[in-house]
């Protein structure tokens, strides 16, 4: 009995080793494997920004979510209210090879508007009547931005046209926290330019209208599909030129600037969703080698 006692106390302690080195050769393991991660190629992407990574792309993946590479880049996209960190991001190149990199999300400072004195009193103090009509608006217009809509193949390239020509200045409103009347309201998701009324308003690129209509808040309102979950949208327009699943060529006229729904005076309003991401439009108009690339970038990422 003694022996066998002494038999099972042995084994014991020479499992719980055994254990405790397993333990520490995984621990070892884990931070020899973040350790390689973070000395990896990585890339640093404002809130509301465009990374890439150029060159024989075939597939893109960030977080969840894979999509197909617009003519052999992957564009990776962070919308305006993603947490500030380090992110896994990978491709699939065309020779098959998988590879992956470090997405540095950094915290980007967004200006304040504050309409004092807003005109159009209605979309100040709104009637039980148009919050009812903006909830149904709403039904229709989000499943269309979702990032877990299907997705077709692009049909676009950077960068794409401009929404108007000439186009001025932007107003540096995108993501903006906006007061009316000292109420606070949602963030700006677009940026606004001051083009003049009536001027026309062209589509960015290739793509089918998902919806133009009229809005309560945003007017008459277009919104365009051009493929790998690229979406624009045009706001406040006076007229609309297109109807609902029609297909439109890059540069060709939509409708006309105007000062439809809550706006302070004529301008367009041009938004951008990518993958489900509010970004800024204006990043799309430069040229894509403009914008942070995973290439040549080794540095050494910290979650600090």
């Amino acid at each position: 009995m003694k022996t066998n006692l002494r038999l099972l106390l042995a084994l014991s302690l020479s499992l719980g080793t055994i254990g405790q080195s397993y333990a520490q050769s995984k621990k070892a393991k884990t931070s020899a494997d973040a350790t390689s991660a973070t000395n990896g190629k990585t890339v640093s992407v404002t809130q509301g920004g465009v990374g890439r990574w150029a060159g024989n792309c075939a597939r893109c993946s960030f977080g969840q979510k894979a999509w197909l590479a617009v003519n052999g880049t992957c564009y990776y996209p962070v919308d305006m209210e993603m947490k500030p960190g380090t992110y896994t991001i990978s491709r699939r190149t065309t020779g098959g090879k998988l590879e992956s990199a470090k997405l540095i999300v950094t915290e980007k400072s967004f200006k304040e508007e504050n309409f004092n004195d807003f005109p159009k009193k209605e979309y100040v103090n709104v009637s039980a009547q148009n919050l009812a009509r903006n909830r149904k608006e709403l039904a229709l217009v989000l499943p269309l931005l979702s990032a877990n809509r299907d997705e077709l193949p692009p049909v676009f390239d950077l960068p794409v046209g401009k929404p108007a020509e000439p186009l001025p200045q932007s107003e540096g409103n995108f993501g903006s926290f906006r007061t009316f009347d000292g109420q606070e309201r949602d963030r700006h998701t677009g940026t606004d330019f001051p083009v003049t009324a009536g001027k026309p308003v062209r589509s960015l690129a290739n793509g089918r209208v998902l919806l133009a209509a009229n809005h309560f808040f945003s007017g008459n309102s277009i919104y365009i599909d051009h493929g790998n979950g690229l979406i624009s949208e045009y706001f406040h327009l006076k007229t609309i030129g297109v109807k609902d699943n029609e297909t439109v060529k890059k540069g060709q006229k939509i409708g006309e600037v105007g000062q439809t729904g809550r706006t302070t005076g004529p301008h367009l309003h041009l938004g951008v969703r990518w993958h489900g991401a509010r970004i800024n439009p204006g990043l799309l108009l430069i040229d894509p080698a403009e914008l942070p690339d995973v290439a040549g970038e080794t540095t050494s990422v910290s979650n600090n």
